[in-house]
């Protein structure tokens, strides 16, 4: 026999009870649905297949490293087994003699009891639920990562039973339904609500450290109010908005500027984890220090080299600047130009510093030099035409480039590599790009045209 002490409650027209088991006895009793059902079939499929990669990489992973780990509740159908619900009243119990009258005392709390016979399968939860058996099963090869103690750690588990007169197809529909409302109805935290919550993400605590304590980004009032980071969902800006960038593009920026090629090639930590890994589990509180230490050392130097960085972003931001407007376009207070800053930026950082590993101002401002050789307005080559392309027939009217916009930007990234000496072309290399950047032109040009513009590039680009 199996007892539960439980909690019952109801919704719809489902009757669930709220149990908690161990991770033992998960591993032990709970199956999944294709160990029950000979689902072949769309109309029998009552589960999504299950990822075994996932399982016993990223969630085993989890559990493995993050000692304040957690799962909310797995969901388990149980089925046969003769259950029993046995009510147990409190309101005998003096201590709640102020709610006599509430009903829930007399009928929340009880005991579950199943014979043995009974069958469960995880309705929701199947990743964890692998992962759980991957790490309690001596014959896994993860067992022996497991920590102490694991076993016996428990978990929250909802338990749904088909009604006493329900047909075997008319429970599995409503299985069926239940666990597609259960997915489809979840809703993962945005992008920038994880950068502003996330404690185990050092590239998100270095991101907040840099907008609280760095001169450029300082803000004393409501992080969300930030005058310099737009702290809404969502990586595009407006030519009216306020911000120089975005959270979501400063953290991407962030993480690419630490990037060193050190880390590439060894890994973030001891472990030897990659950057997406690095981020699932929180280092210690030296080593985001030096992350955030780092990053403010960029930063510093980044200003210095590009004094524009401070200028008005509403004045920086005009796709019908001219010479008279008194205003710019300039890439770098568009994300698309800031990714392709942090790029060179780390490129340069690669291969000019004497020690990447160990940055200094000196250092790395003579590393970053050619960044302030760069023509960063977009009605210049070979920014016009590639990623600031006509919206219409003529040139009065200007946007960005929304079709092959990763295909331009690695062509823009190209161009410059090679302008500020990082990658020497010869002649056969600098025609194929030459070739290459006038089959991404948009609209097309005339030959003479393009000759004009490419002698602009190969000047250096100037408006």
């Amino acid at each position: 026999m199996n007892i539960y002490p439980a909690m019952k409650a109801s919704m719809g027209r489902w009757i669930y009870y709220i149990v908690k088991m161990t991770m033992r006895e998960i591993a032990d009793n709970v199956k999944f649905a294709n160990d029950i059902y000979d689902d072949k079939t769309l109309d029998q499929a009552i589960q999504r297949v299950l990822d075994e990669s996932r399982a016993k990489t990223s969630i085993a992973s989890y559990l493995i490293n993050q000692p304040d780990r957690f799962f909310s509740s797995i969901v388990v159908a149980a089925l046969k087994g003769n259950p029993t619900w046995y009510s147990v009243s409190m309101q005998d119990d003096e201590r709640f003699a102020l709610f006599k009258g509430d009903a829930r005392l007399r009928e929340t709390f009880g005991v579950l009891t199943f014979d043995g016979g009974q069958d469960y399968y995880a309705l929701d939860g199947q990743h964890r639920l692998a992962a759980i058996q991957a790490l309690v099963d001596p014959k896994s090869d993860l067992s022996g990562d497991a920590p102490e103690g694991f076993k016996d750690e428990e978990v929250s588990v909802i338990i749904v039973m088909p009604g006493a007169a329900e047909s075997d197809e008319e429970f599995l529909r409503r299985y069926r339904r239940l666990f597609g409302n259960l997915n489809r109805y979840a809703k993962p935290m945005d992008n920038v609500t994880n950068i502003i919550m996330d404690e185990d993400d050092a590239f998100a605590i270095s991101t907040r450290a840099l907008i609280r304590e760095h001169e450029f980004f300082r803000w004393t009032g409501r992080a969300k109010d930030s005058p310099r980071v737009k702290m809404l969902k969502g990586k595009n800006l407006r030519s009216s908005d306020t911000f120089f960038t975005s959270l979501e593009t400063l953290y991407s920026m962030n993480i690419v500027l630490l990037n060193t090629q050190g880390r590439k090639n060894r890994g973030w930590d001891e472990a030897g984890r990659d950057a997406k890994e690095f981020s699932r589990f929180r280092p210690s509180d030296e080593v985001i220090e030096d992350l955030t230490e780092e990053l403010e050392l960029y930063w510093d130097c980044l200003v210095e080299t590009l004094p524009q960085l401070r200028d008005n972003a509403v004045d920086m931001r005009d796709h019908a600047a001219s010479a008279d407007s008194g205003t710019s376009d300039s890439a770098l207070f568009w994300p698309i130009g800031q990714e392709l800053l942090t790029d060179l930026a780390r490129d340069l950082l690669n291969r000019k510093l004497p020690d990447p590993n160990a940055p200094t101002r000196e250092s790395v401002l003579k590393a970053l030099a050619p960044l302030g050789g760069i023509d960063w307005e977009m009605h210049s080559v070979p920014w016009r035409h590639i990623l600031l392309i006509p919206d219409g027939d003529d040139e009065t009217i200007w946007k960005i480039r929304n079709e092959e916009r990763a295909q331009a930007q690695r062509l823009c990234k190209r161009i410059f590599v090679w302008l500020i000496g990082l990658e020497p072309l010869d002649g056969d290399e600098v025609r194929e790009l030459r070739r290459d950047w006038e089959g991404m032109l948009l609209p097309a040009l005339s030959d003479k045209r393009k000759s004009e513009l490419w002698d602009l590039i190969e000047e250096g680009g100037i408006r």
